[in-house]
């Protein structure tokens, strides 16, 4: 017995010595080491991980764009104890000056393990840019090269233009614009990236908070009344922000184009001598999208400012701002214009086709669909059966854990499997030696 113990006793040691000399590796994944994110305008941004205790089953890369409220999720495979994620922004171009919040996701035995969050300003450094900053008032101006008096100049417009767009719109703005003032055109549309048309001036992301100008793109005046124009999209999104729809286009950019003056005498021109040639847009038509064409889209431009002004003119600048504040909380293009006016839109619409003797504008009939003319699949009277969908996956467990105490996984099955071998092998070897090397009894 006194041998069978100290065999015992001696396996007992032997599987904590075997369990001890294990490799933190084998025991898998155990939580998120440093993180690491760069970018190279115009060429990529890189994301990086360390492991700790080696990859997981599954590894993802969270992505939260600046202005977008969807999450990008990317599949990344790890690396021995690192991972990378590369986004080329040569091929998927990303606006400069926009801030990317990361974080990465570990799935291992049925249980989510989510890193700290990371930001990453992704901002226009291409070489020759040395870019110098001022911040007047609300406007926070960005200029390279010999352009610092035009930029600041430009600065000190947008906070006045900023001041009155929040006076009409009765909602101050959240937070400062920043305008890049661009001097060359190619640096200027490297900016903006491939889906920006070739006419464009200046350019303004709202969600962002930020205008880009070019400063040949006109004279002086073109600039000055184009950055009020400008700012007031940025006064204008904060006002009528709202998680249900965006405002009508023509109230919008008609509200900007009437700030850039506080009229729009030259815009009811245009509309007047449209009305007379080939007709006006229905405001239903100009709700999302303008035309791409330059008579079509200076034509909306002109409506929109026009109707403003009829409404300014008609139910006084309040009426903009209770506008605004409909859209707000919700409403539809027709309940803010009502909330604005105590008028229908149909009425509103009615009065400003009246106003320029034009006739009210007329849906237009779709043209009948063809049949078709595809082969269908199957031949000699065959068909296509139509396969059962695939069952979901299981969705496993989410525990969001501090990064300073991540979860520690259980012992893999696998390696205790080994373990509990090896410690029978010895157990079953000591127990014979000790029958072999005990004495006989005495007879």
């Amino acid at each position: 017995m006194g041998r069978l113990t100290a065999a015992s006793l001696a396996v007992a040691l032997l599987g904590g010595l075997l369990l001890a000399g294990l490799p933190a590796r084998a025991l898998g994944f155990t939580g998120f080491g440093a993180t690491l994110a760069d970018a190279i305008y115009g060429a990529n941004m890189t994301f990086r991980v360390d492991l700790q205790g080696g990859a997981p089953e599954e590894l993802e890369l969270l992505l939260r764009f600046a202005g977008d409220d969807a999450t990008f999720v990317a599949p990344v495979e790890a690396e021995g104890d690192s991972a990378q994620y590369v986004w080329d922004t040569a091929d998927r171009h990303v606006t400069p000056n926009t801030t990317i919040r990361y974080s990465w996701r570990a799935t291992s035995g049925g249980r989510v393990t989510v890193s700290r969050q990371g930001t990453l300003l992704y901002d226009d450094d291409r070489p020759g840019l040395d870019w110098q900053s001022r911040q007047l008032g609300d406007a926070r101006v960005h200029w390279y090269g010999g352009a610092e008096a035009v930029a600041t100049g430009l600065g000190g417009l947008a906070a006045d233009g900023a001041a009155r767009a929040e006076s009409l719109l009765g909602h101050e703005m959240v937070g400062p614009v920043d305008i890049f003032v661009y001097e060359g055109r190619d640096e200027f549309f490297g900016a903006l990236g491939p889906a920006a048309r070739e006419w464009t001036g200046a350019a303004t992301y709202p969600q962002l908070r930020t205008i880009f100008m070019w400063l040949e793109a006109g004279n002086q005046d073109y600039l000055e009344t184009t950055l009020v124009h400008e700012v007031t999209h940025v006064v204008f999104n904060d006002a009528t922000d709202n998680p249900f729809h965006e405002p009508a286009k023509w109230f919008n950019e008609g509200l900007a184009s009437w700030s850039e003056t506080q009229s729009a005498a030259q815009e009811r021109a245009e509309v007047e001598f449209e009305a007379g040639a080939g007709g006006l847009f229905a405001f239903e038509a100009i709700a999302e999208q303008f035309p791409i064409g330059e008579r079509g889209s200076r034509l909306a431009y002109a409506q929109g400012a026009t109707m403003v002004d009829m409404i300014v003119a008609n139910h006084g600048t309040e009426a903009i701002a209770r506008i605004a504040d409909a859209y707000r909380a919700g409403a539809s293009d027709d309940e803010a214009l009502r909330a604005g006016t105590a008028r229908p839109a149909d009425d509103l619409y009615a009065e400003f086709f009246a106003d320029f003797d034009a006739d009210l504008p007329q849906p237009v009939e779709p043209a009948p669909i063809p049949p078709s003319d595809v082969r269908k699949p199957g031949g000699r009277g065959g068909s296509v059966e139509e396969q059962p969908a695939a069952s979901p996956a299981a969705t496993p467990s989410v525990a969001l854990e501090p990064q300073a105490a991540p979860a520690q996984p259980g012992i893999p099955w696998l390696a205790v499997g080994g373990v509990a071998a090896a410690v029978l092998l010895v157990g079953i070897g000591g127990w014979v030696y000790s029958r072999r090397a005990r004495p006989e009894a005495s007879r």
